[in-house]
């Protein structure tokens, strides 16, 4: 009987390192969530103070109205995605190309959060908080799922779930660090949060021009990216497996020598 190794948690981490082709997806899945995580804050922030103001002597009329203004964003946002995932996605991909395409959302989260800098109103930043959101869902999720394509089984397996959970996590604690540092004033968190995002666009660029070109070489070169890893562990396999069988083998050929032995014996006994 033979026992196969689990992989630990830290092995997605470590293919991750391995590989620059899995760090650009890493970043692309997560870093923008450190815009979102701040313009997301500051849309609730306006948004509550717009409804106390509305209802001074009515505090369940404002968390009312202020439930309705968010079940409103969050049908808006998901009726966005919902009809560009349909009619959108894939015409823009086979259309301008996957390299082209993955420069479009960083681009995007760029001038949004420009427009949030230059004017901070609750309907500014709603508009913002949707184009984004749902160009998440609809553009971007599709094209980091299409370079996992030029991944192997290995990296697929070990890494995906890794950097859906760990990568997006880290990113909203990050943007979470700055709303807290900055909750007492908002124009300090329209600074600091535009100066940050600004960064993070402009990194999100480089990314993924880099990756565009990476994906297309793997493409033309059939070549997928941790092949190296899984022929690794496929040839420890089948060392191990022919080690047990030559064991296997030898401990069979030394029970018939031993079975030999005794019928010889007992023979002999019998002739004398």
């Amino acid at each position: 009987t033979t026992t196969k190794e689990k992989g630990g948690i830290l092995e997605g981490f470590y293919l991750m390192w391995k590989h620059d082709f899995v760090k650009g997806i890493f970043f692309i899945s997560s870093l923008f969530m450190v815009n979102v995580t701040v313009i997301d804050y500051m849309m609730k922030v306006l948004a509550k103070e717009r409804y106390e103001l509305m209802y001074p002597n009515d505090p369940q009329g404002a968390v009312q109205a202020f439930a309705s203004f968010m079940g409103y964003f969050g049908q808006t946002t998901n009726g966005i995605s919902f009809l560009f995932s349909l009619f959108g996605t894939g015409a823009i991909i086979k259309k301008f190309g996957l390299a082209t395409t993955l420069l479009t959302f960083p681009v995007l989260l760029g001038v949004c959060s420009t427009f949030v800098w230059i004017s901070p109103t609750i309907w500014v930043v709603f508009g913002v908080m949707m184009v984004i959101k749902g160009m998440s869902y609809a553009l971007n999720n599709p094209t980091k799922e299409i370079l996992y394509q030029a991944t192997s089984s290995s990296v697929k397996f070990k890494c995906k779930s890794w950097i859906d959970t760990f990568g997006q996590r880290s990113a909203k604690a990050l943007g979470s660090i700055i709303t807290n540092a900055c909750a007492s004033d908002i124009v300090d968190l329209n600074n600091y949060g535009y100066a940050v995002g600004s960064i993070m666009s402009v990194v999100l660029v480089w990314i993924s021009k880099r990756m565009g070109v990476m994906f297309e070489e793997l493409q033309e070169s059939g070549e997928k990216v941790g092949e190296e890893s899984l022929d690794f562990e496929i040839s420890q396999q089948q060392g191990t497996y022919k080690g047990v069988e030559s064991s296997c083998l030898e401990s069979d050929e030394t029970n018939d020598n031993g079975k030999k032995t005794s019928k010889s014996g007992s023979v002999t006994a019998v002739t004398v």
